[in-house]
């Protein structure tokens, strides 16, 4: 397996007009949420015992609508896991294929949607392969060695391009053995060159780093103050204010975002026009921030856990749950002008004897230029990866 010399701007996916979608192909089986009567076509073409969706600010799918990637886990039954692999759904030949070499952990994925290629990180390394079957592994770029100051955690919680397709956001947290954390943030370069260190943080533990996606020179990162709390044997209290969402430019320090600091918040993620970062502010709702102004709004009031927009900021997902540790599946869409909302499904928790991942939540996401919403469900008894057409969705809220 080689390093790759580069990736910046590779040529675009032929797109194919007579390909299988979710509503045609034989891998997928409609359900119809007797609630609401809103469809989803859910993988039931079995490849893992646990076939799972992306972190919701991590569309899966390649922009030529060919390749939907997702994340496959092996627990033994009724087991969970931590290690997961990905699979691919190749819609041109409608079959699922599993990739045992590409073992990840967390999060730590992404899919280019102009190659199609899937990027993951395994230890210090990023790695990336293609598609199709006759694809191999290919390591991208290392963490510098001289930096690993302890065990590692997790080298970038959430890999993304730069604007500029150049690099790769890090935010590679370290435990040392007294149990304190050090951040260093900074980027992998797509070519393989030198890592770019822009600050070390030490005794705090910052993660959820996602690039701008319009500037190539800023990066979103998150004090999980909780963590920080935890470590040091001190009760957190939710309702305590800190500044979680910080902004780190090149050259620079990072910054918390918001004017005052707020309450326990999390789950953020940049408007596609990179104008504004979205976040929930637990127990009230999805806000949004202006980069420009730093002023919140409220834009959906609820008790909600993650959410997300489609480009234009007007319609919302979201996902609820009462349990985290073993959640239930309630999947909602909004528009935000009309103020309706739909249910895309309701679902209780797993029953625990059943196989299941350590994270399973929906986390619903807009993909494909906002055709579907992508989730995790349990409406099978077991985790599976939906998509619900977002033509339907907005049919019932406008």
């Amino acid at each position: 397996m080689t390093l790759a010399t580069s990736i910046a701007c590779p040529p675009a996916l032929a797109r194919t007009s007579d390909l299988a979608t979710p509503e045609t192909s034989g891998l997928f089986t409609r359900w119809i949420n007797p609630a609401s009567d809103v469809s989803s076509y859910i993988l039931t073409h079995r490849a893992a015992p646990v076939q799972q969706s992306f972190y919701y600010t991590h569309p899966s799918w390649s922009h030529d609508g060919r390749f939907l990637w997702l994340r496959c886990g092996f627990p033994p039954p009724g087991g969970l896991h931590c290690t997961q692999t990905l699979g691919v759904v190749d819609f041109d030949r409608d079959e699922l294929r599993v990739y045992p070499e590409t073992q990840f952990t967390a999060e730590s994925v992404m899919v280019d949607g102009l190659s199609g290629e899937a990027y993951w990180t395994n230890h210090l390394d990023l790695w990336k392969r293609g598609p199709l079957a006759k694809d191999r592994a290919v390591r991208v770029n290392s963490f510098p060695a001289a930096l690993d100051s302890g065990r590692l955690a997790l080298l970038a919680t959430h890999p993304t391009f730069s604007a500029d397709r150049r690099s790769f956001n890090v935010d590679a947290r370290f435990i040392q053995s007294d149990g304190s954390a050090t951040v260093h943030l900074g980027e992998l370069a797509a070519n393989g060159s030198s890592f770019k260190l822009w600050q070390s943080l030490p005794d705090r533990y910052f993660d959820h780093g996602l690039f701008s996606p319009v500037d190539p020179d800023l990066q979103l990162i998150v004090h999980e103050y909780w963590q920080d709390a935890a470590r040091k044997g001190v009760p957190f209290d939710g309702n305590l204010p800190y500044h979680r969402i910080w902004l780190i430019r090149r050259g620079g320090q990072a910054e918390p975002l918001l004017r005052q600091p707020v309450s326990h918040s999390g789950h953020e993620w940049w408007s596609a026009d990179g104008q504004f970062i979205n976040y929930l502010h637990y127990g009230h709702g999805v806000k949004r921030v202006c980069l420009a102004t730093r002023e919140e709004t409220l834009i959906w009031a609820g008790h909600l856990s993650h959410a997300h927009s489609d480009r234009t900021g007007r319609y919302l997902v979201a996902d609820r749950m009462d349990t985290p540790g073993n959640p239930d599946c309630h999947v909602l869409f909004r528009d935000t002008v009309t103020g309706k909302c739909v249910e895309i499904v309701n679902r209780g928790p797993l029953a625990s004897h059943l196989t299941r991942c350590t994270h399973l939540h929906p986390h619903p996401q807009f993909c494909l230029d906002d055709r579907y919403i992508c989730y995790t469900t349990t409406v099978h008894d077991r985790v599976d990866i939906a998509l619900a057409p977002v033509a339907d969705l907005i049919a019932l809220t406008t």
